[in-house]
């Protein structure tokens, strides 16, 4: 019988949104019983604690509804043959996975979304004022950051974000920069998605997408 003793990890930062990948060996767990996976920007993701390493105690941050879920689990279903789904029983959806690295890979690919098809599908879209506009603005936004052309003018590059019916607001928890994103008519959006890069200024409030303010605040596809 062939002993698996290492398995990768995939998680979504619930703070920056980054899909992590770890590696996780059985063998860090021989003396302190306890291994933590971290965001490369700092957040706790995922703890697994084990007294007698066949029984495993897991804990993971939700980045779908921001609390911290808990999994009693066998050694054979976190180092075993197929992809465990990390599972957020309030949305019915995967955070991540745990299991063979190929498994793990593949799993995250089928389950890729859109922000704006995750929060059609998790109903925000019945809130929005004009949902067609901002689907396509969240999709933008999602864009950006996938990229990391998403910063702010102090050096963060870890943004954080709030929903509203009608805009984003973009805040910067460094300096308190904020921008806001307005996604309430077809003209406002198409300044939006003519921008290749975002960055908050230092300190400041921004109006990112209003005609008047956006060539200011990020280089658009015209720019060289």
């Amino acid at each position: 019988m062939i002993l698996t003793t290492h398995t990768s990890v995939a998680i979504q930062c619930p703070k920056c949104g980054e899909l992590e990948f770890h590696a996780l060996s059985l063998f860090a767990f021989a003396g302190k019983g306890r291994e933590n996976l971290y965001c490369h920007c700092g957040e706790l993701l995922l703890s697994v604690a084990s007294r007698d390493h066949q029984h495993f105690n897991v804990s993971f941050h939700c980045a779908f509804c921001g609390g911290v879920h808990y999994l009693r689990l066998k050694r054979g279903a976190i180092w075993g043959k197929a992809a465990l789904p990390l599972i957020c029983l309030e949305v019915e959806a995967s955070a991540g996975f745990i299991g063979p690295k190929q498994k793990v890979t593949q799993a995250c690919h089928e389950r890729e979304k859109s922000i704006g098809e995750l929060a059609a599908e998790l109903g925000y879209e019945e809130e929005f004022e004009n949902p067609e506009v901002m689907l396509r603005l969240l999709d933008h936004l999602h864009d950006l950051a996938k990229d990391g052309s998403l910063e702010c003018g102090c050096g963060n590059k870890h943004l954080s974000f709030e929903l509203l019916p009608d805009r984003v607001e973009l805040y910067c928890e460094e300096c308190e920069a904020v921008g806001i994103i307005y996604g309430d008519c077809n003209e406002n959006i198409s300044i939006f998605e003519g921008m290749r890069s975002l960055k908050l200024e230092e300190n400041k409030t921004w109006l990112i997408n209003r005609p008047q303010r956006a060539h200011q605040l990020a280089k658009t596809n015209e720019e060289e």
